[in-house]
């Protein structure tokens, strides 16, 4: 555009020097004026426009178009002709470099523009957003400027939107945990059990009952026999661990869908279970106890918030460690593949009687036969194929 301008500055030259009057004098003194005013207006508009996010935070379902708000103010009395907002966006996991999308828009003065970004999101996990620039230009192009004050500090503002994964429905056959003598303090709120430490609930006798689960000081104030109903523990006798250390979106979806579809499916069923993972950030272990669909959701959003990390050093973390300890009667451990080293390493570490390695792998990694003991399963799952994988998995 500059040199377009110089052209008309060169043609309102010739102009003024071939033909004299007011006119042709008044265009070259207009076109000579017209770049130090465009040069003012843009630094004063440069203070009185405003870009930020709507949203902090947001979530998102995979495979669905991001929607991120943007609203950009102009709070002057003179339209800015064209701003333009340069985004900045990467995933929890990307190692390849930062993605960059450009929005150009004109400001009509004394207006909020929302403008709508559809980003489409091909992997679970958190992706960060950052307004890394903010520049308005004049209808000419001769100037830019970054936005200044107000403006400036407001563009500083970044969004966080956690993509989560659609689950896969599985149909798993459950192992009656109730008996696997393992301790808990907690106990079913809608299932009633054996242990005689906690009474569940009181009915009168009917016909099966146990005779010595009748309270006797409770039959002799009522006109009926009274029956106890003793409480069942909820033991979280299953354990998923999850394996962060992955630098691999593929493997990280399915790590996740794999994880958390069978968790649904536990929730679903009414059978108590905890997730783990391993913090990098935190540096600690992450251990959640989930009895109901809430408290599935609470550990959902814990685990998407989690940054993964890569240390080739530790292809997982030593959870059975004497301070980070898990026992459990099934572990489910969900990876990248291991070796049978490792696999041997975990399971005769006594954290379970029974371990299920489930590894994240594509097309061109599936495995072969490895060679494992007897307690232990392993099984390939890939994206968007996790019910396939756990078809015939006893969980």
């Amino acid at each position: 555009m500059i040199f377009i301008y110089l052209i008309l500055l060169l043609i309102s030259v010739v102009f003024y020097i071939m033909y004299v009057g007011a006119f042709s004098y008044y265009l070259m003194v207009f076109m000579i004026v017209l770049p130090i005013v465009l040069f003012l207006l843009d630094l004063y508009l440069s203070r009185k426009v405003k870009v930020y996010f709507t949203q902090k935070t947001q979530k998102a379902m995979g495979k669905t178009p991001l929607q991120l708000e943007i609203v950009a103010e102009n709070t002057s009395a003179f339209p800015v002709a064209n701003l333009e907002i340069v985004l900045e966006y990467h995933s929890a996991i990307e190692t390849d470099g930062k993605n960059i999308a450009k929005i150009n828009s004109p400001i009509m003065p004394k207006e909020c523009h929302s403008m709508l970004l559809n980003i489409a999101s091909l992997h679970v996990g958190a992706v960060d957003f950052k307004i890394k620039k903010c520049r308005i230009f004049d209808f000419l192009r001769l100037f830019k400027f970054k936005l200044r004050g107000n403006g400036y500090s407001e563009c500083q503002k970044d969004s966080t939107v956690y993509v989560y994964p659609q689950y896969s429905h599985l149909e798993n056959q459950i192992s009656d945990y109730s008996n696997t003598g393992i301790d808990s303090d907690e106990y079913s709120p809608d299932k009633k059990g054996d242990d005689p430490s906690q009474i569940f609930d009181i009915h009168e006798y009917v016909e099966g009952d146990k005779p010595n689960r009748i309270h006797w000081k409770l039959t002799a104030k009522q006109d009926s026999v009274m029956v106890k109903d003793y409480s069942l523990p909820m033991t979280f006798a299953l354990n998923i661990f999850i394996n962060l250390n992955t630098d691999s979106l593929r493997s990280y979806d399915a790590i996740i869908q794999s994880a958390l579809s069978v968790s649904m499916l536990l929730t679903e069923r009414g059978y108590a279970h905890s997730i783990s993972w391993y913090d990098a950030g935190e540096q600690n272990l992450v251990h959640m106890n989930i009895k109901d669909e809430q408290e599935h959701i609470d550990c959902s959003e814990a685990l998407i918030k989690t940054k993964t990390y890569r240390n080739e050093t530790l292809p997982i973390y030593p959870f059975t460690a004497e301070e980070g300890q898990v026992n459990c009667a099934h572990m489910i451990v969900v990876t990248q593949a291991l070796d049978s080293s490792e696999i041997n390493s975990i399971s005769e570490s006594g954290c379970a009687s029974r371990y299920t390695f489930v590894f994240a792998v594509n097309d061109q990694q599936l495995l072969g036969q490895v060679d494992v003991n007897d307690n232990v399963t392993v099984l390939n799952v890939m994206r968007d194929r996790v019910a396939e994988a756990f078809s015939d998995i006893l969980l």
